[in-house]
């Protein structure tokens, strides 16, 4: 679950118009605020007004929808290579990420999941984006990138 330090997080960063969010719950409500329009995967349903849900596993999700124009991606579960690949594919030039549970050397229980999810998408993008990073919110690092044309 995201903090209160997310949520004011994830609303500074959605000033976008097509997320895709990995992971559906509390954070779903704060991409919601500027707006944009929202598209999430996850496995477990839950109820959310005013979002293209697919419950599923991104796998499946790549497979069977041809959505591209992303600005924004939140990624609140574990991706692989091939999850990183369709990001890139299906982000339009300029686009952020945005990793949940994201606590560099921490002992917190999910200090690895937002620090692996990140280290994947930096080592895909490295040579063919122009990035920023920082971090915000209690567990968030955002990851702005610019494609190389």
């Amino acid at each position: 679950m995201i903090s209160g330090y997310d949520y004011e997080f994830l609303q500074k960063h959605c000033d976008v118009t097509r997320i895709l969010e990995i992971g559906t719950g509390k954070s779903t409500e704060a991409l919601k605020t500027n707006g944009a329009e929202i598209h999430t995967i996850d496995r477990t349903y839950r109820p959310v007004d005013g979002v293209e849900q697919y419950i599923m596993e991104s796998e499946e999700f790549w497979k069977t929808h041809d959505i591209t124009g992303f600005d924004l991606f939140f990624i609140d579960a574990n991706i692989g290579t091939g999850d990183v690949e369709e990001i890139y594919s299906r982000a339009n030039d300029k686009f952020k990420v945005i990793f949940h549970d994201y606590n560099e050397g921490g002992n917190h229980i999910n200090h690895d999941k937002g620090v692996h999810n990140y280290n994947l998408v930096l080592r895909y993008v490295h040579d063919k984006c122009h990035t920023e990073f920082e971090t915000g919110g209690t567990h968030c690092a955002l990851l702005e990138c610019e494609k190389i044309t």
